[in-house]
């Protein structure tokens, strides 16, 4: 018994002295955070919109923050996490963006009941910091489509479909240079999508 217990004793100094007796280190979060962008001249529109839920990539789908230095290299960040899942980040920030923008009549999310004509999904293809010739990017692609609920036939239904890229530089290295270079693309993308959302549906009868 005594034994057992000099055992049991020397473990827990061993594993105290690994860890060198300091606490573990405390995990950081982040977000996208920018200002939403407006679209200058343009009137309302007599329509509601959905944003639906996005869809990520599986690479990215989870809430580690990556970073790749060559074609085979793939890194995260130890002790650093995005506060939810990317496809949640760039769903809510297209929503809010919509709302702000004041281009539709109404603006709602996956979750809400009401009844639209018009819903808008996507996917995430890349989200994080890539290393190109000795310089850090922050790279976003989203692939959107445009759905008409008016519409009887499927294939009718997609309004459009389009790939949307953007890179902006990490002004920082870490993960704080990579949240503010992805907020950046994201600012560029969604000014896009924004716009040519606007610019279908005020074609369509």
């Amino acid at each position: 018994m005594k034994m057992k217990r000099l055992i049991i004793t020397l473990l827990i100094l061993m594993a105290a002295g690994c860890a060198g007796g300091r606490p573990p280190q405390a995990t950081e979060y982040y977000l996208l955070d920018y200002r939403p962008p407006a679209l200058e001249a343009v009137a309302g529109l007599d329509s509601f919109l959905r944003v639906e839920r996005f869809t990520v990539a599986q690479l990215y789908n989870s809430n580690t923050m990556t970073y790749m230095t060559g074609p085979f290299s793939l890194h995260t960040y130890p002790y650093e996490r995005w506060r939810a899942n990317p496809a949640d980040l760039v769903t809510d920030c297209l929503s809010r963006d919509f709302r702000s923008a004041g281009i539709f009549r109404a603006v709602f999310s996956y979750r809400d009941p009401e009844p639209v004509r018009f819903s808008l999904e996507g996917n995430v293809m890349e989200f994080g910091e890539i290393a190109e010739n000795g310089n850090r990017k922050a790279a976003l692609s989203l692939s959107v489509t445009l759905l008409d609920g008016s519409r009887k036939e499927i294939l009718q239904r997609v309004v459009f479909q389009k790939k949307y890229a953007y890179a902006a530089p990490c002004e920082e290295q870490g993960p704080g240079g990579l949240a503010r270079g992805l907020s950046a693309a994201m600012t560029q993308l969604s000014r896009q999508i924004m716009g040519d959302v606007y610019d279908a549906v005020k074609k369509l009868p």
